[in-house]
């Protein structure tokens, strides 16, 4: 195609996967300048906690930053499921893994990590421009922002999550919604000092009939925790009459320890319910100069843990992709889209049913659910869940 080479990209969107995408460019020798609608770098650094599984840390040794990420990070040693009752479901020792592939699995304030990142990308973070629209040509992309200031360059990277302006545009504005996954999660850290509530190095993984419980230690004060409930359960919620915290601890009042107390050491401002969404895979990423990055590309639901994993992963391959392809940068987006297509497309669906199990409330299919955990999870399901994630392709 005639034109300039990638020389300078245009990253649309200073999350996760954009900056992970421009800092990729940048240790490459790629001139690449990120464009956030926020306008205060407070607004960046926000967030609870979540995990980063030993496939993000390995992506983060490509761009150098695996050692800082995992320094503000508490190691994930065991990863326990169990029934709302209490009783062991599963048991997954995390350390061999750990030591096998070289790189820890984490827990982290998502600000801790928003935080590198923001230092890394530096000055090429321009604050406060939110994308209107684009125009590409044979030689390139001009971005035009809401404030009238235009930006020309030879790729553009939609980097602006679920509901992206940079997706948006490259369809015209005609595309299905999201898809709602059923369920809502209910996010919070609590400051809750105690080994004996809560151990470090473990991350508890609660099913019950429509209701869903995690938790797990981020440091020795604070404990993130994750209530994801069945729309047919958060639809008997009444947050009108009584506030967040009081609606969950009566969803909660008959499960096991800790969880009463971890919901009653809670502040009510501290609990964010998120609905969540992803979008079936098999859409296309991009055209001619534009393409797509983490949540904008391919959005997925919580369940694996791994939406900001795989949006770094996409981050550092289209870097790199980019970056040996310069001279001819439409082929070298489309064969980052094709290296990344089946990977992404296989955590959606995975995390998707995983999603789905934990949405009935009967209780013959909630035993027959647990007890198929109880017989596949310490065996089957930890091999696939492992050569799942450890597939990786950078």
């Amino acid at each position: 195609m005639p034109g300039a080479g990638a020389d300078r990209v245009i990253v649309v969107g200073a999350g996760i996967a954009g900056l992970t995408t421009a800092i990729a460019l940048r240790r490459e020798g790629v001139k690449a300048e990120v464009f956030e609608r926020r306008d205060e770098p407070s607004r960046l650094l926000t967030g609870g906690g979540f995990m980063l599984w030993h496939n993000a840390i390995l992506a983060l040794r490509r761009i150098g930053l695996d050692g800082r990420v995992a320094a503000v990070g508490e190691p994930i040693r065991l990863h326990e499921f169990r029934s709302a009752g209490g009783r062991r479901l599963a048991r997954w020792r995390i350390d061999p893994k750990t030591e096998s592939c070289g790189a820890p699995a984490i827990a982290l304030r998502r600000s801790a990590l928003n935080t590198i990142l923001m230092e890394e990308a530096g000055d090429g973070v321009h604050l406060g421009a939110r994308l209107a629209s684009f125009e590409q040509d044979d030689d390139g992309v001009t971005a035009y922002f809401e404030d009238g200031r235009s930006v020309r360059g030879d790729v553009l990277i939609g980097a602006d999550g679920l509901r992206s302006t940079v997706r948006g545009a490259l369809r015209r504005w005609h595309e299905a919604p999201p898809r709602h996954a059923g369920y809502t999660a209910w996010q919070a850290i609590t400051r809750l000092p105690g080994e004996d509530l809560v151990p470090t190095g473990t991350f508890f993984n609660l099913w019950g009939r429509g209701l869903r419980f995690l938790y797990c230690r981020l440091n020795e004060h604070e404990v993130y925790w994750d209530a994801i409930t069945s729309d047919r359960v958060r639809d008997r919620f009444d947050t009108v009459r009584s506030g967040k915290r009081a609606v969950l601890a009566e969803g909660y009042r008959d499960w096991p320890a800790p969880i009463p107390q971890v919901i009653e050491s809670t502040d009510e401002d501290a609990i964010l319910p998120i609905e969540i969404f992803d979008r079936p895979p098999g859409e296309t990423w991009g055209h001619g100069r534009v393409t797509l990055v983490g949540d904008a590309a391919h959005p997925m639901t919580l369940n694996l843990s791994q939406g900001a994993g795989q949006g770094i992963e996409s981050a550092v391959v289209l870097g790199r992709t980019l970056a040996a392809g310069a001279d001819d940068p439409v082929r070298a987006l489309r064969e980052y889209e094709e290296r990344r297509r089946a990977r992404t497309a296989d955590m959606v669906n995975t995390s998707w049913w995983i999603g789905a199990m934990g949405r009935p409330r009967s209780a013959l299919v909630c035993g027959l659910r647990n007890a198929f955990m109880r017989a596949t999870f310490d065996t089957f399901a930890f091999r696939q869940s492992y050569s799942l994630m450890l597939d990786t392709d950078f």
